[in-house]
């Protein structure tokens, strides 16, 4: 039997959440039988972590946030290799894809809904996105807070949208603890200096100059505690001058992207959120998967997923100073520490399992597809193991 074309459609390849949970998704699905392809607008690190698993890349331009020739350019990639499904992600592959699919005659239109977006609290924004909700035949939802908050926010018609909750491959994040010293070595890191990090994009969202600030306080009581900013993005030279201005160097050290945040976790006491906003951050289940203990900010897509006081600390947003209690709490007590990263690690294993989040979506496109009148093969037959 053919093969079930997927065409993945992002804004970018950056480094991020969605663009993890896509490169998870696109290779698991491949394993189970289906032709993926993914197109993307922003080149970025993730393009060869894709290519290097095999997987089909199509760069499709585009000029700005809204762009009609964009659009077109997906229909035109779309009618040279039809799929039978368009799954698309984040706002301009959504507003854009949509449409195009239509307009190729793809039979099943999908998007996934990642974030808590601030946009969306723009109305016109919010209903335009809501109104392009009409081509698409289902919305995921990452979390039941995601779904929530776009009923409310862009209008999305309810029973368009289906929760699963991302996932992530728990075996990934174990077994790294010779990486994780030679990580501190290469970093110039002692072996028993409590080491807190925060990973992401350097982007308003994740809101550093929080986890900054609470350094500066972390660092009063805790003088030999060291910090680790990992990742890149629009607010790094920025962020870099308030923390020379806070005085935190040599004590906190911007990372760039780095490709090995398995061994980073690893090297982690203390995984940080000072997130503004979340939809249900990747890296908060990779981090639990990693055993880490994790502080965060007790916002939408968090409070979901995390066990206050078992699995994890949650503070007040924009709060610098409850943020550097809970983790001064932390690194000073490492019992605390070691059961909270084990209660952490058991419940990704038990909730948000990879294998889950690629069998339901997997059962997902079966189900829209024969709606259509499609034959589909029997994918579970070929569903991997969970991990």
């Amino acid at each position: 039997m053919k093969k079930i074309h997927a065409l993945h459609l992002i804004d970018g390849l950056t480094f991020g959440g969605a663009e993890t949970l896509l490169r998870d998704l696109a290779s698991g699905l491949e394993r189970r039988g289906y032709r993926i392809t993914v197109g993307y607008s922003t080149p970025g690190p993730f393009v060869q972590e894709l290519a290097d698993k095999g997987l089909t890349l199509k760069h499709i331009p585009r000029m700005g946030l809204v762009d009609p020739v964009f659009m077109f350019r997906m229909v035109k990639l779309m009618r040279s290799d039809p799929p039978e499904i368009v799954h698309t992600h984040l706002f301009k592959s959504d507003f854009h894809g949509r449409l195009a699919a239509r307009l190729a005659g793809v039979p099943v239109v999908i998007s996934t809904l990642h974030n808590n977006d601030v946009w969306a609290n723009n109305w016109f924004l919010g209903r335009l996105y809501g109104a392009t909700a009409y081509w698409a035949d289902r919305l995921i939802a990452v979390s039941s807070e995601v779904r929530e908050f776009h009923l409310r926010k862009t209008r999305v018609p309810p029973q368009k949208i289906v929760v699963i909750e991302n996932g992530v491959d728990v075996a990934a994040f174990t077994g790294h603890e010779d990486k994780a010293k030679s990580i501190r070595a290469e970093l110039d890191i002692m072996p028993d200096a409590p080491l807190l990090g925060i990973i992401g994009r350097l982007k308003p969202q994740k809101d550093i100059p929080t986890f900054l600030l609470a350094a500066v306080e972390v660092l009063r009581e805790q003088p030999n505690a060291r910090f680790l900013v990992v990742g890149d993005g629009p607010l790094q030279s920025e962020l870099e001058i308030q923390s020379k201005s806070l005085g935190l160097f040599p004590s906190l050290i911007f990372t760039g992207m780095r490709k090995d945040i398995p061994a980073i976790l690893a090297a982690l006491d203390v995984l940080v959120l000072s997130s503004l906003w979340e939809g249900l951050p990747v890296i908060l289940l990779e981090g639990m998967a990693a055993a880490r203990a994790v502080v965060s900010t007790s916002v939408d897509g968090v409070v979901g997923v995390v066990l206050p006081n078992e699995t994890a600390l949650l503070v007040p947003q924009k709060n610098p100073a409850d943020l550097a209690q809970a983790c001064l709490k932390l690194i000073q007590n490492p019992a605390l520490r070691q059961s909270m990263g084990q209660s952490g690690q058991e419940r990704v294993i038990k909730k948000y399992s990879l294998n889950a989040m690629i069998d339901k979506i997997s059962s997902l496109y079966v189900e829209l597809l024969q709606a259509r009148g499609f034959d589909t093969p029997d994918f579970s037959e070929i569903s991997e193991a969970g991990n």
